[in-house]
């Protein structure tokens, strides 16, 4: 059976990834701070195909025994979905009133949480079949396409941290067939979306799925970064 691995798994656009890979046979490991509701019932549902960790991606030990109970059940990942992320609601002020002290912890989660992940989980990686390493960026990490913000200092740098960690990680894993991708999943009606958002994290969801799947068969670009960073609909974006 296929493996995929999601973080950021109990809420948001991660429940809706666990959902889509689950409905297309994986065995999934999803990942997250805590549990929800909906994680009991997914895990209710699925059965043996659906295993669940409580893990603090801004705590290196954390995320090493996630990869160590991974490894218990299973000798390989297919599939590596870093999808956790944070927003916080200062974020959104301005400069004058921007705490810088307090965006520490969202770079951990955001920023580093996905390079602890991948270190811990590479291995399992490197034996799956697919192998394919998918982290869930943001048109606000995008130096050239992103929204014209005069806020959100910190989540636009982590996803910009990101990008460029996908580009150097696309670079060493390159000669062992492991293909990094990296999405925009767009503006979607989820906790951190808020209500008006119009996109449904379903199809957001099954959007990154089928990109995932069809670029994984393209040939590598001679240049790392091209290719690399997509919309879930399937427009490739600069990173």
């Amino acid at each position: 059976m296929r493996t995929v691995l999601i973080t950021g798994a109990a809420g948001g656009l991660g429940v809706s990834l666990v959902k889509e890979y689950l409905s297309r046979g994986y065995k999934v490991f999803g990942a997250d701070i805590g549990k929800r509701p909906e994680t009991d019932k997914l895990l209710a549902e699925a059965g043996g195909n659906y295993s669940f960790f409580e893990t603090d991606e801004a705590d290196t030990s954390s995320v090493q025994k996630l990869a160590d109970k991974v490894a218990a059940e299973t000798d390989s990942l297919d599939i590596l979905i870093n999808a956790a992320g944070i927003l916080r609601p200062e974020s959104e002020n301005v400069l004058e009133d921007f705490d810088v002290d307090g965006s520490r912890k969202l770079f951990d989660v955001n920023a580093l949480g996905p390079l602890r992940v991948v270190k811990a989980c590479i291995a399992l990686l490197r034996r799956g079949e697919e192998k394919l390493l998918i982290n869930i960026s943001s048109e606000a990490g995008s130096m050239t396409t992103h929204a014209d913000y005069v806020n959100r200092y910190d989540y636009c740098m982590s996803k910009a941290a990101l990008n460029i960690q996908s580009v150097i990680l696309q670079r060493y894993v390159k000669p062992e067939g492991i293909r990094v991708l990296l999405f925009n999943p767009g503006w979607m009606h989820t906790p951190m979306g808020g209500p008006k958002a119009p996109i449904d994290p379903a199809d957001s969801a099954r959007g990154i799925a089928d990109l995932a799947k069809s670029l994984r068969e393209k040939p590598f670009s001679d240049t790392i970064a091209s290719g690399m960073f997509w919309d879930y609909n399937g427009n490739e974006r600069a990173w």
